[in-house]
């Protein structure tokens, strides 16, 4: 009980916290306002957008403003102790330390025999917010996604069954020709990051000697890759997870890439 009274004085002390920084915020932005504008315009637009072109450039369609909030905040450091604080207590927390909207899936929960009062004990710091809220959540089978604006908690098989689809242009990655993007399609289904229909080929009309040959899918559980070299992208139905992976996974890619062609330059 002594604990947990603690743990509420500290969510009220966040919350205390933040109103009053917020207060000093408004207070000093006045004095620096004019100062900064000229700086402000010269510069921090023209970064601005080109960070906006080469978001869009990454994805379509390319993550709200909203979005790109959530997204940050999970990037961002959190801590926290918590000793069995119902898990509501620990959500309420993290909302109001992070200033933004986590919402517990309650009703699906509920069907999966998980209670919203589901004790959590454990004591965070030096880590992110998302693998704050995976270390919480895992144990008990539940995720969060980012979905209409929200962080939302929800079972891992509810999770499992909220595909998007998402535009990838991978034309820099794919010079040789059509076939490398589905070397890059395999690449994608075998690094593991998320569950994938089966396939297997088929000919269109009988004729096993015309044209290519189409996917027919046999396992209808989990996302898929479509390559359209026609745009130079791959089309990619997965998970909220397998689409951040698969973001990773490419941004590593044109990092490797991009070191060959310095190292080859080099060799010059």
């Amino acid at each position: 009980m002594q604990n947990a009274m603690l743990f509420k004085n500290r969510r009220n002390g966040v919350v205390m916290v933040a109103a009053c920084l917020l207060s000093v915020g408004w207070l000093v932005m006045p004095v620096h306002a004019e100062e900064k504008q000229a700086t402000q315009d010269s510069q921090s637009k023209p970064a601005v957008i080109a960070k906006e072109k080469q978001a869009k450039q990454n994805i379509y369609p390319a993550l709200t403003k909203r979005e790109e909030k959530l997204e940050a905040e999970l990037r961002s450091d959190t801590e926290g102790n918590f000793p069995e604080i119902p898990l509501t207590e620990v959500m309420t927390y993290f909302s109001a330390l992070h200033n933004v909207p986590i919402v517990i899936q309650s009703k699906d929960l509920e069907d999966d025999y998980v209670s919203v009062d589901e004790p959590i004990n454990a004591s965070l710091e030096d880590i992110s917010l998302k693998n704050a809220l995976i270390q919480i959540l895992d144990p008990i089978d539940l995720t969060y996604v980012v979905d209409r604006d929200l962080i939302l908690i929800m079972t891992k098989g509810t999770a499992a069954e909220m595909l998007k689809t998402r535009v990838y242009p991978v034309g820099d990655l794919c010079r040789s020709g059509p076939d490398d993007y589905r070397v890059l399609a395999d690449a994608i289904r075998n690094a593991n990051l998320g569950d994938w229909k089966s396939e297997t080929p088929r000919r269109v009309g009988g004729d096993l000697g015309a044209g290519p040959a189409p996917q027919r899918y046999v396992n209808e559980q989990g996302g898929t890759i479509s390559e359209v070299a026609e745009s130079q992208s791959l089309v990619i139905s997965q998970t909220y997870h397998a689409h951040n992976a698969i973001v990773e996974l490419l941004i590593q890619l044109r990092q490797a890439r991009a070191d060959q062609l310095k190292i080859a330059g080099q060799g010059l």
